[in-house]
């Protein structure tokens, strides 16, 4: 015999089976997405050598496009360069700041180990002279506090770092070139994948607004970074500081890292100029330029040009660059707002998981 709701109608057995349906959808659907997390987590981390220089190269493929389209809207009146020679001219642009980037950390990676010591040695007794201004006699206590500041050991760090990234360049570039070959078959591939045209243009819409807004990311903060770069070592070379073209090339990388690069940016050459000179007003100038030039370019320039191109929230790029340099160290830095901004623009997709990309967007809008 049927049940009777509190209207008096009677309720079918397919009704309760309908609605016990829907109550358990929810918390398997949240279900399959953490234990689905917990599985990519894990790949992330154990394939870490393989997927972190492909990341790379999506990245690069992703730049070399946009060059190619900024190169295709050039031009006189209605003529315009060929499709062909954009991409030619993208790469060789490429092929010339990847040349010029391991040429410059070749000829001074040397170069900055061997001066580690006499900065050591510098920096030492900046530290005594100091602390014979306040009367304080060194001790063992300060010789022991001294030599814990390895200096030689973190520039070797630092280099023996950038140096591994060059290293993998032509893995890097391999990819790249293998992304480029499949690039002009891949639309074909994606309409054959699936039988529902309604399906494929949807997919097709979701890829386009990703490589869009990654692309635009890339561009603007390329270009905000090489002109912070060329600034900067305006300023160091002005001065006179050693090995100014290397400290340029990583103030242009560490302005990919959100937040905390800058900071590494200003903070290395300036106490670096310090160790050199051992003059506070020499350090003080460089440190008020780099500093200037910083907060004008990533709090004023950077914000205005970018716009709502990727829409993350401040808090969650701060959350990302923890995860993502949890999981890949240096490399994760440099890949987390990208990766992040894919993530985002992916659960924006899907009902269910809409909510978590509301909350992951800056102003709680999400692209149709």
């Amino acid at each position: 015999m049927a049940d009777h709701a509190s209207d008096g109608k009677p309720v079918e057995p397919g009704d309760i089976m309908a609605g016990l349906a829907t109550a358990l959808a929810r918390p398997v659907l949240w279900i399959g997405f953490m234990v689905g997390s917990a599985f990519v987590g894990s790949v992330l981390i154990f394939g870490s050598r393989f997927l972190i220089p492909l990341a790379i190269a999506v990245l690069i493929w992703l730049l070399i496009n946009a060059i190619g389209r900024a190169y295709g809207r050039v031009g006189i009146g209605a003529l315009r360069l060929p499709p062909a020679l954009c991409r030619l001219l993208a790469v060789l642009t490429m092929l010339y700041f990847g040349w010029l980037i391991i040429g410059i950390s070749a000829s001074n990676i040397a170069q900055v180990r061997a001066a580690a010591p006499v900065y050591q040695a510098n920096m030492n007794q900046l530290i005594a002279r100091a602390l014979g201004a306040f009367g304080i006699e060194r001790t063992p206590t300060v010789t022991e506090l001294v030599g814990r500041v390895d200096l030689v050991g973190l520039l070797g760090s630092l280099t023996a770092g950038l140096g591994s990234l060059v290293g993998s360049a032509g893995l890097v570039m391999l990819y790249v070139a293998f992304l480029m070959l499949e690039q002009s078959s891949f639309q074909r591939k994606l309409g054959a994948l699936f039988t529902d045209p309604l399906r494929t243009a949807s997919l097709r819409q979701s890829l386009l607004e990703i490589e869009r807004r990654i692309e635009g990311y890339l561009w603007i903060k390329t270009l905000v970074s090489l002109l912070t770069a060329v600034l900067c070592y305006a300023v160091l070379a002005t001065v006179g500081v050693d090995f100014a073209s290397f400290w340029a090339l990583l103030i242009f990388l560490f302005n990919f890292i959100p937040s905390i690069g800058s900071l590494f940016a200003v903070l290395l050459p300036t106490l670096l100029t310090l160790l050199q000179f051992g003059d506070i007003g020499i350090f003080l100038l460089v440190l008020a330029c780099l500093s200037l030039i910083q907060a004008v370019l990533g709090n004023l320039v950077e914000p205005r040009l970018m716009g709502r191109t990727l829409n993350l929230s401040p808090l969650v790029i701060i959350l990302s660059l923890t995860l993502w340099g949890s999981i890949w160290g240096v490399a994760g830095m440099f890949l987390c707002v990208p990766l992040t901004a894919l993530l985002a623009i992916v659960l924006s997709k899907f009902e269910p998981t809409r909510p978590v990309a509301i909350l992951l967007s800056s102003d709680g809008r999400l692209a149709d």
